[in-house]
């Protein structure tokens, strides 16, 4: 079994075998390692492989590198590819796309997964200058290589490329993310132009913040899986949009940005659900809330992506019926090792028809709160 997240399995068989029994792809030369932080400690193990050449695999661009989401928490299966479908609505530069399959590990099954692309920077993913660009991830598991916390809000920040890092260009990476932050919270008015002509893509500000509430995702209070990046013109913009696992659901939230499940009441969590704003005090948009340009920028673009959002509603009965006997058979497999803990629909089928729920009522529970703001 692969069971570590630290180390590579190198000379692993891989084989991409089609509903008809056709082998799209095979290769006795990939590398494969567990992933993850919580949901490393899963029963079911999410994966990341490399294969030894750039491969397109099921329409997806050519790559090496591959990741496997288990969804263990997320008995719709669903969550991740609702949430990356809304993402592609967008303007964000770049948002993974994924395709349902079935793993099969050592000759026994694994249930169903959605492989995905990995975000890295590469010129068919998120492409970057290689010079001048970099991309940071606001994440507050601090435990890798180049990790710095903001002068003001304190936020933890892992430089995730360039890969090789010069100090002086980490140092300069640090300034320009603590020069935006003290832009923001200058006092009201001043310097604004600077900040979004300058400084900030608002437009993608915007996008990954509303991408966050319509899909209750309350990570980025940790912050966890927060992406930021510089195309390399020297202005900050946010994306690629990560982790899904933990949307589309009533959660509690602590005083330190932990998520929790609602029911486990404690009086210092703050219980979230789809009437409330998931996000007003996350990383920089406590203030940029405050921000009259940012609030109607945010009222413009959601009457704008609202109808593009509904449409999607249909896409849950289309996977619905693609994925049917995988899931099915995945909750079997599972059943009784998974506590239900974030997911209070244990079967496939409740889950899907509350996850359908959720988000049609989400949109219209968003659109009262954003005129609101």
């Amino acid at each position: 079994m692969i069971t570590s997240r630290d180390y590579w399995t190198d000379g692993t068989s891989l084989r991409l075998v089609m509903p008809d029994g056709t082998v799209a792809y095979q290769s006795d030369m990939v590398s494969v390692k567990s992933r993850g932080h919580s949901t490393f400690t899963k029963p079911k193990k999410p994966y990341v492989f490399k294969l030894d050449e750039r491969q397109a695999l099921l329409g997806m661009k050519p790559n090496r590198r591959w990741i496997l989401l288990a969804n263990f928490m997320d008995h719709s299966n669903m969550r991740n590819s609702l949430a990356l479908a809304a993402a592609h609505e967008t303007s964000l530069d770049w948002t993974p796309t994924g395709q349902f399959v079935d793993v099969v590990l050592n000759n026994q099954p694994q249930g169903c997964y959605l492989l995905v692309e990995g975000v890295d920077v590469d010129e068919q993913r998120l492409a970057l200058d290689k010079r001048k660009g970099f991309l940071v991830e606001g994440d507050s598991y601090e435990d890798e290589e180049h990790c710095f916390r903001t002068k003001l809000r304190h936020l933890p920040f892992h430089v995730r490329y360039p890969k090789k890092l010069e100090e002086w260009r980490f140092a300069d990476i640090k300034k320009q993310i603590n020069t935006v932050e003290q832009a923001i919270y200058a006092p009201s008015g001043k310097d604004s132009v600077l900040l979004y002509d300058k400084m900030l893509d608002l437009d993608s500000f915007v996008d990954w913040w509303i991408i966050h509430e319509l899909t209750q995702n309350a990570e980025p209070n940790g912050p966890r899986s927060c992406y930021m990046h510089d195309n390399g013109d020297g202005k900050l913009r946010m994306g690629p949009v990560w982790d899904f696992d933990l949307a589309f659901i009533s959660v509690g939230l602590d005083d330190g940005g932990d998520i929790r499940p609602e029911r486990f009441h404690r009086t210092d969590v703050k219980n979230l659900t789809g009437d409330s704003l998931y996000n007003a005090n996350a990383l920089w948009y406590g203030r940029l809330l405050t921000d009259s340009v940012f609030k109607q920028r945010v009222k413009t673009r959601w009457q704008e992506l609202a109808p593009r959002f509904r449409r999607l509603t249909d896409q849950i009965e289309v996977w619905r019926k693609l994925i049917e006997p995988s899931a099915l058979d995945n909750d079997k497999l599972w059943q009784g090792q998974d506590p239900a803990r974030f997911d209070d629909f244990p079967t496939f089928q409740s889950s899907v028809d509350n996850l359908k729920k959720t988000y049609a009522y989400r949109i219209e529970a968003l659109t009262k709160l954003i005129e609101k703001l």
